[in-house]
């Protein structure tokens, strides 16, 4: 699956990495003007501790990127990362 096993090391950045992306994923989908965040994605963006009550989709999209980029500078310049198509 991951390097690293995926139990809480390595492995368990590339998790949160394929969360990160699947919530931008859905925020960054195009939407009806004035349409809130969908139920399910303000599920998620409370499992990473973010809130979507009275914030926008851009400020939402850009807190997603501020926990994403730490992760994304850790990784080693030999890390492959499997694609999210793959």
């Amino acid at each position: 699956m991951y390097p690293g096993g995926g139990g809480g090391g390595f492995g368990a950045q590339w998790v949160e990495l394929n969360h990160l992306d699947r919530i931008l994923a859905q925020l960054t989908r195009p939407q009806l003007a004035g349409s809130g965040v969908p139920p399910a994605v303000e599920d998620d963006l409370e499992s990473i501790g973010l809130s979507a009550y009275r914030t926008g989709r851009k400020e939402l999209v850009q807190r997603v990127w501020g926990r994403k980029r730490p992760l994304l500078r850790s990784l080693e310049p030999d890390d492959d990362p499997i694609p999210p198509c793959a």
